[in-house]
């Protein structure tokens, strides 16, 4: 049985909140991804766009920068954003496969599996895990284990390109202890199940990174810390922070965008205590 045969695994919840299985939709919980409009509504509201020489930060630049920022956000958090198709092989570590055949996505959260099969190095499909066995419990943490003790187990039928002979490769791995590229996962991650969305929290992060370039920008252009006038015996002089015009606010910024990784982080990641017991 493949799993392209019989529809993907899912875990049958939300991705975002995890393991939601219903929500009262009077909070929203995932947006579309931030466009310039409400970006600029949102983290430039009294903030000047033109520059004394005429320049302009134009919707056009704004969108790139959120673009880099989106970039930038998947880096800190180590997750993908939008739904993406991944196709990878992991190795295969015998503690790990006495396990329930323990393993970990490189990217996550994990929306839907695809595929889990023993494939050889010439591409040969040896043999294909049944989805009934596939624990997606854990899909939020990037996890796969799979659990054959099913009624199912007997009546299975698995599916690969050499029959059979899947059954001694699983027998003759039982006396090694690990072999690389093992097995092959297909599967699809990201950080909503509903295509281009995203969960207002990471909207929050993409406008927060954002904000910090632009200001950051804008705030270069302001050269002078102090300016004077005079005529005919009249003279008026002013001062002001200069290139530091915008650095309180930045400094906001950067802790909002720390506080806002370390939690998007703790979501979609395991955390492990380390110590003397």
């Amino acid at each position: 049985m493949d799993f392209r045969e019989t529809g993907v695994k899912t875990s049958g919840t939300a991705v975002y909140p995890v393991h939601a299985q219903q929500t009262s939709g009077l909070l929203t919980r995932c947006e579309p991804l931030l466009a310039a409009d409400k970006f600029k509504r949102l983290f430039l509201k009294g903030i000047p766009l033109r520059f004394r020489n005429n320049d302009v930060i134009t919707d056009i630049e704004i969108t790139e920068q959120l673009n880099w920022a989106m970039n930038e956000a998947e880096l800190m958090i180590g997750s993908t954003l939008l739904r993406e198709a991944f196709m990878h092989k992991v190795p295969f570590d015998y503690p790990l496969y006495k396990a329930y055949i323990h393993i970990m996505a490189e990217k996550g959260p994990i929306i839907s599996l695809e595929s889990l099969a023993i494939v050889s190095a010439d591409n040969n499909n040896i043999f294909s895990i049944p989805p009934t066995w596939v624990e997606c419990t854990n899909f939020s943490k990037r996890l796969i284990n799979v659990i054959p003790l099913l009624a199912a187990y007997g009546v299975n039928q698995v599916g690969g390109a050499v029959g059979n002979a899947g059954i001694a490769f699983l027998t003759v791995m039982d006396g090694l202890n690990w072999v690389p590229a093992y097995w092959q996962i297909n599967y699809t991650a990201g950080l909503s199940n509903t295509e281009g969305q995203v969960p207002v929290a990471v909207n929050e992060l993409i406008g927060t990174i954002a904000a910090i370039n632009i200001l950051s920008m804008i705030a270069a252009t302001f050269i002078f810390n102090s300016q004077s006038q005079s005529q005919d015996g009249i003279s008026q002089s002013s001062s002001g922070p200069g290139p530091n015009v915008y650095v309180r606010r930045i400094e906001e910024l950067e802790k909002k965008r720390d506080t806002l990784k370390k939690q998007l982080r703790s979501v979609f990641s395991n955390r492990y205590l380390v110590g003397s017991f």
